[in-house]
């Protein structure tokens, strides 16, 4: 049987953010998202759950967001958690002191990225030790349980999923992009013989 990966998304968080914040004031926002848990309500969808319920083992970042969507999805499972599944750091854009809504704070980011991407700049060193770190967690983790979820966060998933492949894994099924409880599906391509 071939191994998997499986990294998703976490639930919505429970925190609410409303007004203008500067470049201070959007580290104080991440923070605080960071500390909270999940939005009130929030429920994973039920294919998902029926998925993690068939997987080897089930893992979370540390981050309370991560933990809690891990114990909806797999209630009452024995679930380790790491700060290798955190999310990657994302300082605060140039905007001078400018006050913005957060959702320009989140474009800004947004478009740092794509500018990025567009000229092939790798992440951080600092990222990629992490994910490769977590990539080589996760893999050992798949030899020895067949199967393995991993809830994380948009961004390190992202890079994580970069690590897999160049460590010979294969992407084979996404649902939703970046939206939260969006599952990504690796696959070990040694093994499968591509």
């Amino acid at each position: 049987m071939t191994a998997r990966i499986i990294l998703v998304r976490h639930g919505r968080s429970g925190h609410v953010h409303t007004g203008w914040i500067d470049a201070a004031g959007f580290q104080r926002w991440r923070d605080a998202y960071d500390a909270a848990g999940l939005a009130p309500g929030e429920t994973p969808p039920p294919a998902l759950r029926t998925l993690a319920m068939q997987v080897g083992a089930v893992v979370a970042s540390d981050l309370p967001r991560a933990c809690a969507s891990a114990e909806l999805l797999a209630p009452g499972a024995a679930i380790a958690t790491s700060p290798l599944l955190r999310e990657l750091e994302q300082p605060a854009p140039s905007l001078g002191n400018a006050r913005v809504p957060l959702a320009v704070w989140a474009l800004a980011i947004g478009l740092r990225k794509a500018h990025g991407a567009l000229r092939a700049e790798a992440p951080p060193a600092a990222a990629q030790r992490q994910a490769g770190d977590a990539a080589e967690w996760l893999i050992g983790l798949a030899a020895q349980r067949g199967s393995v979820l991993a809830v994380t966060h948009a961004w390190l998933r992202e890079v994580l999923a970069r690590a897999l492949v160049d460590r010979g894994w294969r992407r084979v099924h996404s649902s939703g992009r970046y939206a939260h409880w969006s599952a990504w599906t690796l696959t070990d391509g040694r093994q499968s013989g591509s």
